[in-house]
């Protein structure tokens, strides 16, 4: 049996909340049945946090590799990430956010700062370090396009995900699996993970695409 390495965020993991996926139900799980799986997926991780720890990972010795990164990349934000691990190490600093940083606060300032945790030149730059990596063994899916009610809750995250994504085609070419065809069916309530419909249609995804499945 091949090995595949699979490196996600949050969105390759069962949930129990907003509405539940279980294990069995993962396209993770899904795809073990042909490949001997080595699973490193961690909840909100941006692409340099997966890649920081590449150099353990990759002593599985893959035949295949399989991302699916870059939403917690694009996602607009009031603050960048240095800024919220600073503010939320300290326990006075955390306290003294959360009565300052309103909701209509936080929504005023990611307008007009129009934050991410990785910049796209950033994104590009890691992107291409898993390229070097690991070469044509590299698979990567795409991020799952916005809803109408994400990109009002977040406006401009559309055409964030429409610009990250186009640097993963120009990158990982014929071995990109988009995920533009989803519908909110596809999707959680949060408008981020993905439904028990959503695994399964991206499973069929992958069965399509990597060879010898």
């Amino acid at each position: 049996m091949k090995k595949m390495l699979i490196i996600t965020d949050s969105l390759g993991l069962p949930r129990p909340k907003p509405e539940i996926v279980e294990y069995n139900d993962t396209w993770v799980k899904k795809i073990s049945i042909y490949y001997d799986v080595w699973q490193y997926s961690s909840g909100g991780a941006t692409i340099s946090d997966l890649y920081s720890q590449i150099e353990y990972h990759k002593m599985f010795n893959p035949d295949i590799v399989l991302i699916q990164s870059g939403i917690v990349d694009c996602a607009p934000r009031a603050l960048t990430k240095f800024e919220s691990q600073f503010l939320n190490h300290f326990t006075l600093s955390k306290k003294i956010t959360s009565k300052v940083l309103t909701k209509r606060r936080l929504e005023n300032m990611r307008k007009r700062r129009n934050c991410t945790y990785t910049s796209i030149n950033e994104f590009d730059k890691y992107v291409e370090l898993f390229v070097k990596e690991f070469g044509n063994k590299l698979f990567w899916i795409g991020i799952v396009p916005a809803s109408n009610s994400y990109e009002s809750l977040l406006p401009g995250i559309s055409n964030n995900i429409t610009r990250y994504n186009e640097i993963l085609r120009n990158k990982i070419k014929s071995n990109y699996i988009t995920l533009e065809d989803y519908s909110s069916n596809h999707i959680m309530t949060d408008n981020i993970h993905l439904s028990s419909l959503g695994h399964q249609e991206l499973f069929q995804k992958i069965v399509k695409i990597i060879p010898n499945v």
